[in-house]
């Protein structure tokens, strides 16, 4: 019963503490600064398995406007900076923060991660983080299911790469809409395998209204994931290569929506020819299947329908291609959407030998 009454309260409560941490903490002084961890100060990685090359500490410090310097140290390193200006990417509002570590440096165990914030007078606080480690040597499980009424913490089910995020009565809900808020599971061992969740969209950024939305808001399940590409950036930006992105994208007025397939390597994409209009608050189901055929290809598909409604047979779209990663963990994407991930189905599939020459 208090599970219950808890996630019922827990979305407006994250959300009231999400704009209050935007304000000037409560102190003799208004310009303290105050460092918040959207996962708590213990977090644990690995213990279902390994879904990225990274982990991701993620937070906000306050008031933004007094930051001078923001920089971490892992295990009593030297300092490392931060980045913490809004930068049209993964670093969604000033004073965010992704501390993103490679899986390589972490111990097995606990892990002392901190963070130093100096403001602008010079003086600094610092906020200390137990990362405990897990190098588990198993796969992560597949056939996989999340149901979120049974989960306590969002990591306990899922690795938290970006934005900020609270359980409901209905499942995962993202706070704030902005670039990429991203949860993965699973790991390389996944490789052929079909993702099926429920999604309800709230409220999204209308194309071409945000800071850097490039022209598209959408909802996507991503496959065969390794984790952000080394492209020199903290955090880092390069979301390929990967196996693909089935997007949902929610054109202007909730109208003219579809799916897109981005290919693994940012350079094509294909779009279905079928358009509907999403409705707010509506319960719908998603689903997108990846599958390496004989021939080496990799064929993706994906469908969405009305949760009330049985599940067509048909795929909404459907692309094939060569050179993609051959495994890696699947992710649900919220891009410029304020959407809710509902329960999740993960199951292996077998090649249909009959797809090997289609072209």
């Amino acid at each position: 019963m208090f599970k219950r009454i808890h996630k019922s309260i827990s979305f407006f409560v994250f959300v009231i503490l999400a704009t209050a941490l935007t304000l000037p903490c409560s102190s003799n002084d208004e310009n303290s600064l105050f460092v918040d961890l959207w996962y708590g100060d213990h977090q644990t990685f690995g213990r279902l398995g390994h879904s990225q090359r990274w982990i991701n500490i993620l937070g906000r410090v306050s008031p933004a406007s007094n930051i001078k310097s923001l920089s971490y140290s892992l295990n009593g390193s030297d300092l490392l900076p931060l980045s913490f200006k809004a930068d049209m990417k993964r670093i969604a509002e000033d004073g965010d923060f992704n501390i993103e570590i490679a899986r390589a440096l972490l111990l097995i165990g606990d892990n002392r991660v901190e963070i130093v914030a100096e403001d602008n007078d010079g003086s600094a606080i610092r906020r200390v983080a137990t990362i405990e480690y897990v190098n588990t040597k198993k796969s992560w499980p597949i056939p996989y299911t999340i149901d979120w009424s049974k989960v306590d913490r969002i990591d306990d089910a899922v690795q938290v790469v970006d934005g900020l995020w609270t359980l409901t009565d209905h499942g995962v809900r993202s706070v704030g809409r902005y670039y990429d808020r991203i949860l993965a599971f699973g790991d390389a061992t996944w490789r052929n395998y079909e993702v099926t969740t429920s999604i309800i969209f709230h409220a999204l950024t209308p194309p071409n209204s945000g800071p850097n939305n490039t022209g598209v808001s959408h909802a996507a399940i991503a496959v065969r994931w390794p984790g952000h590409d080394d492209d020199g950036l903290q955090p880092r930006v390069k979301w390929y290569p990967l196996g693909a992105t089935a997007e949902f994208r929610i054109g202007s007025g909730l109208q003219q929506c579809r799916w897109r397939i981005f290919d693994g390597k940012r350079e094509f994409y294909v779009e279905s020819d079928r358009r509907r209009t999403i409705k707010l608050g509506d319960t719908y189901r998603m689903k997108h299947r990846v599958e390496t055929l004989e021939d080496g290809r990799s064929h993706n598909r994906a469908k969405l329908w009305l949760a009330s409604e049985p599940e067509p047979g048909d795929w909404d779209i459907e692309r094939f291609e060569s050179g993609d990663l051959p495994g890696g963990s699947a992710l649900l994407i919220a891009h410029h959407t304020d959407v809710t991930f509902g329960n999740v189905s993960v199951v292996p599939v077998s090649v249909n030998r009959s797809e090997t020459n289609v072209d």
